[in-house]
């Protein structure tokens, strides 16, 4: 029987109870040893649904307990300051997203990773999940020709008023789901840095300060295209997924990506004038010997995140999302902010 590696879990708000608890508790790999949270009544209700030891501090978490890994899914300002210490008491560390608040401290996590020998796995879920795997698939296939442009849209209307509609506390749709999407397309993109940014924020339907509009506009070093529209101020919705190749688009419909492409060596020939248009007409009849497919997103496709952490620290698999991946989403996410021209609701 394999051995099970030991996880506590620091947080129990809605990320660390209903992601990681849930996930946890009966975990065929993992012994959920313990939680800490600063209320009595979540770790009341761990305690009597996974037997759990329980404590309302991590000083006194770490007077006691040395699990394999320390799960984090605190409020993202104190990310580092938990994982470092996690690192230095000898955990591997899982970090909720994004994995911290500065280029800066992303790197100084992973430096303490090195020097104790540990792991830091940020929980990335949108590229585990099977739209992307799938997409991943009808990219990887040359379908499409070149690809110059992949836009990811996100569009509702949502009146926040938690903490993630306030700044003070790190709120905002480009630090909470710019992180997921952000890291979306980063895996599907061409592979190079991400050379040029350019971001906007506005502070619309959310009842706090912070932005619930957001759009940016990434270019890699090879040309390619990067555009994300979060916008939860918009009462009728936009395709997921919009995608353009040199030989074709895609567009995501519902559970579905419709796909409509040629292929290059069918194409007739084209010819170029350098001149008057003949017969003073720009109607070339160009006809494209075009073709269209539907292929269905499977569930099957998705990902598992723990299976493949269970495998990376017992079996020197390669993670799903390895550090500098997450690393270079930080430097992303920042160059964004550093960008970004910000707007309030009271300023329009």
């Amino acid at each position: 029987m394999a051995t099970k590696l030991t996880v506590a879990i620091a947080g129990l708000g809605r990320a660390g109870w209903s992601i990681h608890f849930k996930k946890l508790k009966d975990a065929r790999d993992f012994q959920l040893a313990a939680v800490i949270d600063p209320m009595p009544e979540r770790l009341d209700e761990a305690a009597s649904i996974s037997g759990c030891r329980t404590y309302t501090t991590a000083g006194a978490f770490w007077k006691k307990e040395r699990p394999d890994i320390l799960v984090i899914a605190t409020p993202t300002r104190l990310h580092e300051r938990h994982a470092r210490r996690a690192l230095r008491e000898g955990c591997h560390v899982i970090l909720e997203k994004p994995m911290t608040t500065s280029l800066k401290s992303a790197d100084r996590i992973i430096e303490e990773a090195k020097r104790h020998g540990r792991r830091v796995l940020v929980y990335q879920p949108h590229r585990l999940a099977a739209e992307t795997q799938t997409l991943r698939g009808i990219l990887d296939s040359g379908i499409l020709g070149p690809v110059y442009l992949i836009r990811r849209s996100l569009t509702r209307y949502v009146r926040r008023n938690d903490w993630q509609s306030l700044r003070k506390h790190g709120g905002g749709m480009l630090n909470n789901y710019g992180a997921h999407y952000i890291d979306q397309l980063l895996y599907l993109s061409d592979g190079t840095p991400v050379v040029d940014t350019q971001c906007n924020l506005w502070a619309v339907a959310t009842r706090g300060d912070a932005d619930d509009v957001v759009k940016v506009w990434l270019k890699t070093r090879r040309n390619q295209i990067l555009d994300l529209e979060i916008n939860q101020a918009a009462a009728l919705p936009l395709p997921p997924w919009h995608v353009c190749g040199h030989y074709g688009t895609l567009v995501q419909e519902e559970n579905a990506f419709h796909i409509r492409y040629f292929n290059p060596n069918q194409a007739p020939d084209l010819k170029v004038f350098d001149g008057a248009a003949p017969g003073r007409s720009y109607a070339n009849k160009d006809r494209l010997p075009w073709q269209e497919k539907t292929v269905t997103i499977r569930p099957e496709t998705q990902l598992d995140f723990y299976t493949n952490i269970y495998q990376t620290l017992t079996r020197n698999a390669q993670p799903h999302v390895k550090a500098g991946e997450s690393r270079e989403l930080i430097r992303v996410i920042e160059q964004c902010r550093k960008r970004a021209v910000f707007r309030k609701e009271s300023d329009a």
